[in-house]
């Protein structure tokens, strides 16, 4: 196995994944994920003793919005019928259904299925009302309880992803809902081409789902709640190519949505390879990392393998809501480039909002703390930390709060090229946008709302104010480019349709809905100063 791994990894490197490039998620969608109109069988999943014959589904469309029409069910013949999930998922073929009868059942693993691809996607779809299909314990994994391992061209659809931890007992069980491994290491892929769509997944030990090793993801329309110890969601280590939009992220200990990227487990992940069997030893520095990715890029091709950064994602018209008690970031990003973040509303959460930065990588460091002083140390991006969040567009987003020490929007360790435009930042109690030195480099930002502004340089001792200096290093800056500045929650509270702190939704029974008394952060018809800024939609 080692032997054929390795002559693998010699042999010409494969083609890389072709990036759909667009600002249109639903353009995204429609030439990523080519999902078949009709299935080549379906596999009925349940335990009662006179299983149905038939089901009536309609075909997927995975741009359709909650709440509209749906396509016209068709009745499908079962052509076969299991007792498990994983016995099904064992089964399935590149193309089926896998129908989910109303019930409570174990998680699967699904691994590699070579005849899945376009057209030909594997649909896990639960049937009934919301909430009548249940995943309360893990599969043949007991970490995870649905495994998509080195799998590709698969659809996850209305489940409710159950773990049981409360805020009274320690944590327990499963670590994710849903965790989607390319396990890189030891299969020399990634995880790909995988949907997510309308799930609940909550009140599990760490995350409602997870990835690492993984490009073209499509996570829409789901809750993600109630995580014991750490993030609602989780996308990380060698992850390029998602869309992430319409979801809610909702009262979890640490970050709401947290999409680090992290080149440390990206890097430690690409040596359990055997054809990095007799690279040199780990050094944190720059040249060993730069290294390792140069040879990885050879063996593999570009994109192909835990890089340590993730790009084109467009995270959009989520809610992050009640997070953070436990620290870090409400929407938090590392190592993110090139990517969209728009139309997501933070409000109610503890910690940071919208956070971009390095994760403080040992590669970086030396670049990163204390950083330039003055304009001409920054000759071009080599000057900088390589492995912050680049290139990235922040607009319309909302993001409300008022805890000290954080930031709003909150801008660090190399993060550098941000284009911030139209967003509602305002935090009351410390600053609402806050740049660090290493990250005023190529910086656009302007027609905010925002309290205070801060402009900070990160060192030993902790921060200090950035040289006056470093800002000729910025595009624009929002004092001079149509910015609102020096406003609280209270100020604009009367520019919103209607402004509050109730929570986003409601949990009853096996399943959630939108909590009528939630505030409503669209402005009011006729504000001038929120006109085309923050939130446009519910």
């Amino acid at each position: 196995m080692i032997a054929a791994l390795i002559g693998l990894a010699l042999a010409a490197a494969p083609p890389s994944p072709v990036f759909v490039k667009t600002q249109d998620s639903d353009e995204w969608v429609r030439r990523s994920f080519r999902v078949q109109d009709r299935y080549a069988r379906v596999l009925l999943v349940d335990a009662a003793p006179s299983p149905m014959r038939t089901v009536r589904v309609p075909a997927p469309d995975l741009n359709a919005r909650p709440g509209a029409r749906p396509r016209p069910a068709r009745a499908h013949r079962v052509d076969a019928v299991f007792a498990t999930l994983q016995e099904a998922a064992d089964a399935a073929r590149g193309g089926d259904l896998v129908a989910v009868a109303p019930g409570t059942y174990a998680g699967f693993v699904l691994r590699d299925k070579p005849d899945a691809g376009d057209g030909r996607y594997v649909h896990f779809k639960a049937l009934g009302a919301p909430g009548a299909v249940t995943i309360d314990r893990a599969g043949p994994d007991p970490d995870w309880m649905v495994l998509f391992q080195a799998a590709h061209h698969a659809i996850l659809e209305g489940f409710e992803i159950a773990g049981d931890n409360g805020p009274d007992r320690p944590a327990h069980g499963p670590r994710a809902g849903v965790m989607m491994d390319g396990d890189f290491g030891r299969s020399s892929k990634l995880t790909h081409h995988i949907a997510l769509v309308a799930n609940f997944s909550h009140h599990h030990r760490k995350w409602g789902f997870h990835s690492t090793d993984t490009h073209t993801v499509l996570i829409e329309d789901n809750l993600f709640a109630f995580s014991k110890d750490e993030h609602s969601g989780y996308a990380s280590d060698g992850s390029d190519d998602y869309v992430i939009r319409r979801n809610v992220f909702f009262g979890s200990r640490a970050g709401g949505l947290q999409c680090n990227i992290d080149p440390v487990s990206s890097f430690h992940e690409v040596l359990k390879h055997p054809a990095f069997r007799d690279f040199p030893k780990e050094e944190p520095t720059r040249a060993w990392a730069l290294a390792l990715v140069k040879k990885a890029t050879g063996l593999f091709g570009e994109n192909n393998f835990p890089d340590g950064k993730g790009i084109n994602f467009i995270i959009e018209d989520n809610v992050v809501n009640q997070n953070g008690k436990g620290g870090g970031g409400s929407l938090n990003l590392a190592a993110l480039q090139d990517s969209l973040i728009q139309g997501n509303l933070l409000y109610g959460n503890f910690n940071h909002g919208i956070a971009q930065w390095d994760d403080a990588n040992p590669y970086d460091a030396a670049y990163a703390v204390p950083g330039p002083s003055a304009p001409e140390q920054v000759k071009g991006p080599g000057d900088l930390p390589l492995w912050g969040c680049h290139g990235n567009v922040v607009r319309y987003n909302t993001v409300l709060m008022a805890n000290p020490g954080r930031g709003a929007l909150h801008v660090r360790n190399g993060s550098w090229g941000m284009r911030a435009r139209s967003n509602i930042v305002v935090n009351d109690a410390g600053n609402s946008i806050e740049v660090f030195n290493t990250s005023v480099y190529r910086l656009d930002s302007g027609d905010n709302v925002a309290g205070r502004v801060a402009y900070v340089a990160g060192g030993e001792e902790g921060r200090g104010p950035m040289a006056e200096s470093l800002k000729a290093l910025a595009v624009a800056l929002d004092e001079t480019s149509h910015s609102a500045l020096g406003l609280t929650r209270a100020q604009i509270a009367p520019e919103f349709v209607r402004y509050g702190e109730e929570p986003w939704v409601i949990v009853e029974g096996h399943w959630w809905r939108l909590n009528p008394d939630r505030p409503d952060f669209r402005p009011r018809p006729g504000s001038r100063l929120l006109a085309g800024r923050g939130r446009q939609s519910r």
